[in-house]
């Protein structure tokens, strides 16, 4: 690393003396302080690498000193990037054409027809096997042959890693042309570092990357076919156990395209649609994440998931357009760097312009043997290795015994200093291009900068921004191309079925979550006043009933609420039931759709689940720390939930995603008021009968005491209480009007020739109509006749089955939710059968 910051004589190399001297000004502690300022500005932005709780889990890091790249050696990179992808996207259209290279004996045949990214068609596995002796008339079809090429091309958004190699040079160490991973972490390395130290932007002349992705999404939407609508483009990701989820949902919402995954899309009629809550949405252009052999279950791998049977057929219809095209990931085998030079050569007729770091093919016998005799001088990956790979976590003895099993997929390169002192530390740079025009690539200003420490077994590094110097007026006018401002236009934002019941379930565990929450922080506030014996025994059977049930495998049962340690286990317990478990639920459904959610009102979310992952429950504390415990915590999800719905509805694009996410919040208020209620129905008509002072509880216990004396002013009866909430169109529990705003967002993202959507509405109308109609203290007056009398209820029937029915109806609207918008079976019988229309 040294050797990228200093010259040989130990003096800054030019564009980091600015850096370097702000930096060397600051004392120690002003260091420490900006570090964690990053680190916190990073978690913030939602940026990350890996699964979210998974094992591979690890925050994202960005050191405070940028890679400043000088103005020629920048030019030598876009030269050699371009001139490197150019040929290679001469390559693929020949090896799946008449595969010249090959029948001219200038590469060997099998690493590329042997590559397991090389896309054979035949679909059986005996297929897949040719001799040389038919490499010119081949007796199958290949998946990638005949394919119409969106664009004429395969390679439309591609990277490039390099890294310096031992004379000091930049050389191409691996090819990422087609998944082009890491953009967003460019730009976000940028936007982090630029909130930290702005004065070091102010004083040195930088490449903006504010704009970098408006020429994707205007790339992307010129290769749809001319149609009549908006072309419409999503961008594909294997989903949220992929580890570059965090970046697939930071380029869907940066770009305004909908993040999809394969149970998202559907092919019907030789077309690919995307599944939405107002139906099918005709998909023109895919942006893929997913490895090609697992896009399509009909064609390639079977079972997978990740994938859109059916794919395959439809890009030969031509249907729909893949950006990289299939068969690009060939490109991508390690195996190929080696003979890149005879590539470039054999199309373009020229030298390299950027060499490419020694790779051997441990496929062949005689460099198997050379790498093996001494394992710890190189580095060994799978030529299949995702983008971020390191070394393998194996011993050498290991990597020896899996690389002896399966040579042909392994490479490996010689571990070198890359002109640094230190072996043990190496830099390398994946720069990105954008196809434009008919044979042309323009290189985005700037890089992902990973630095490696290497250990034992395996490499750790953070990451940098990169500087490209700034041009000047006249060089940017001289520029062969510059991103074009975008069309105005308003294409429909279609939100898909899953991300809209993601919010839905969200709006639902967090309404969920802040009512145990706050019913525990009631409590403690009412065990702490000075309450006499007699009226702690009138209030703590009416909270103990509010408990929710708690989910068992033998079926419900009732945990008791009463004491401190009871109220702690019920607060931070990894069970069902309890605040914990429930806010981890919200927050499973939040990171699924991240791309959808403001990173403000998600840093809020974020911080409330890093309080929980700090405070670890522990067995026999003393009461007294156990309701300090609880009642902290409570009050900081009874803070943190309605303030990130308050941050989201100023931040969040109020489309159909965010209207579920509302109508699921107020579906569960109604469904735990209508329970609340239920669960008091037997001591209101049944001696002991609930007093004034347990209906004062269970309305402070529902927050809604003060709502009542505002609207009766007169003591709690039990009627009233039932009436406001239930009936009143203001109360803040009202069932009613809970019902009414969950109907009023549905309404709003109905299709208006949505059978099911109109079913779920009927449905809903028809409950609160029911509801509005019913006199409950005529209910009740019968019901304590009946009671009296000793008799079973009649026509007429008795409260607690009433509000039973009732808490079942409400209960019910969440299948008449998913019938009616969240599921397609409907809309795929009616695209079938139009009859079913009526």
């Amino acid at each position: 690393m040294r050797y990228d910051v200093f010259d040989s004589d130990g003096n800054p190399r030019p564009g980091y003396d600015g850096p370097l001297r702000y930096l060397q000004h600051l004392r120690k502690t002003e260091l420490r302080a900006l570090d964690e300022q990053m680190e916190a500005t990073l978690r913030e932005m939602g940026v990350s690498y890996g699964m979210p709780h998974g094992d591979h889990a690890r925050p994202w890091l960005c050191d405070l000193l940028p890679h400043v790249f000088s103005a020629e050696e920048w030019h030598r990179v876009t030269e050699g990037v371009t001139q490197r992808i150019r040929a290679f996207e001469m390559f693929l259209k020949d090896v799946y054409g008449k595969r010249e290279i090959l029948r001219d004996g200038i590469i060997a045949v099998p690493p590329v027809l042997g590559s397991p990214h090389y896309q054979a068609a035949s679909l059986s596995r005996t297929a897949r096997t040719i001799s040389v002796s038919k490499l010119g008339s081949p007796h199958y079809e290949d998946a990638s042959l005949g394919l119409p090429l969106p664009g004429n091309a395969y390679l439309h958004l591609c990277g490039i890693c390099l890294t310096r190699n031992a004379a000091g040079d930049l050389a191409v160490k691996e090819h990422h042309m087609s998944r082009a991973s890491g953009i967003s972490y460019m730009i976000q390395n940028r936007r982090a570092l630029a909130s930290v130290l702005p004065d070091l932007f102010e004083q040195n002349a930088v490449s903006s990357l504010a704009d970098t992705l408006s020429p994707v999404v205007e790339a992307l939407r010129s290769l749809a076919e001319p149609t009549w609508d908006e072309p419409s483009a999503v961008l594909l990701s294997p989903g949220t156990q992929d580890p570059l989820y965090s970046e697939h949902s930071f380029l869907s919402r940066r770009m305004g395209i909908p993040l999809v995954q394969g149970g998202d899309l559907l092919v019907l009629d030789d077309h690919v649609y995307l599944k939405t809550v107002r139906g099918l949405k005709r998909v023109d252009v895919i942006y893929n994440h997913v490895t090609d052999d697992r896009l399509d279950s009909l064609v390639f791998r079977k079972g997978s998931t990740e994938g859109v049977p059916g794919i395959v057929h439809c890009l030969r219809r031509g249907t729909v357009k893949l950006v990289n095209a299939l068969g690009s990931q060939l490109v991508d085998d390690a195996s190929l760097l080696s003979m890149a030079p005879q590539i470039i050569k054999y199309y373009l007729h020229e030298g390299p312009i950027l060499p490419t770091i020694r790779t051997y093919w441990l496929g062949d016998l005689d460099q198997r043997e050379m790498v093996l005799e001494d394992v710890d001088a190189y580095t060994i990956r799978p030529i299949f290795a995702s983008n971020f790979s390191g070394t393998m976590p194996l011993s050498p003895s290991d990597i020896a015994k899996v690389v002896r099993k399966f040579p042909r997929n392994f490479v490996a390169q010689p571990i070198q200093a890359g002109g640094q002192e230190n072996a043990d530390i190496e830099q390398d740079h994946i720069v990105f291009a954008l196809r434009h025009g008919e044979d042309q690539y323009e290189v985005f200003p700037g890089a992902l900068t990973r630095v490696f420490q290497r250990r034992t077994d395996r490499r750790e590094w953070i990451s940098k921004d990169s500087w490209v110097p700034a041009l000047s007026q006249e060089a940017e006018a001289a520029q062969s191309w510059t991103p074009s401002a975008p069309e105005v236009h308003q294409p429909t934002r279609e939100v898909t079925s899953r991300v809209a019941e993601s919010f839905y379930w969200l709006g639902r565990y967090l309404e969920r979550a802040y009512h145990q929450a706050y019913l525990i922080q009631a409590i403690e506030t009412l065990e702490s006043e000075e309450l006499n014996a007699a009226e702690r025994k009138l209030y703590r059977p009416m909270w103990n009933r509010l408990l929710p049930p708690l989910e068992t495998a033998a079926g419900e049962s009732r945990r008791s609420i009463t004491t401190r340690a009871d109220r702690y286990r019920l607060v931070l317990l990894q069970e069902p039931g309890t605040v914990a478990r429930t806010f981890a639920r919200a927050m499973i459904n939040a990171e699924s759709i991240r791309e959808s959610l403001s990173p403000e009102s998600l840093a809020t979310l974020n911080r409330l689940r890093e309080l929980f992952h700090r405070t670890r429950f522990r067995e026999n504390l003393p009461e007294e720390e156990c309701g300090q415990i609880a009642r902290r915590l409570s009050e900081t999800v009874i803070e943190s939930i309605p303030q990130f719905f308050a941050i989201a509805e100023r931040s969040v694009l109020g489309d159909d995603g965010w209207r579920f996410c509302e109508a699921g919040e107020f579906l569960e208020r109604a469904i735990i008021t209508s329970h609340a209620v239920l669960s008091i129905s037997r001591s209101l008509i049944r001696p002991p009968l609930a007093t004034e002072i347990q209906l004062s509880a269970f309305l402070r216990l529902l927050g809604t005491r003060d709502a009542y004396r505002r609207v009766y002013q007169m003591r709690a009866e039990p009627g009233s209480v039932i009436e406001l909430l239930f009936q009143h169109p203001e109360g803040p529990r009202s069932v009613v009007r809970c019902l009414a705003g969950c109907a009023e967002r549905l309404r709003k993202s109905a299709a208006p020739d949505q059978a099911g959507a109109a079913n779920a509405l009927n449905g809903i109308e028809s409950l609160i109509h029911q509801i509005k109609r019913i006199d409950w203290n005529e209910q009740l007056r019968i019901s304590l006749q009946m009671v009296a009398e000793d008799r079973k209820p009649g026509p007429l029937e008795g409260i607690e089955k009433l509000l039973a029915r009732l808490s079942e109806n409400i209960s019910a609207i969440h299948h008449l939710i998913s019938d009616g918008f969240l599921s397609h079976q409907a809309f795929i019988a009616e695209s079938i059968q139009p009859m079913l229309l009526g």
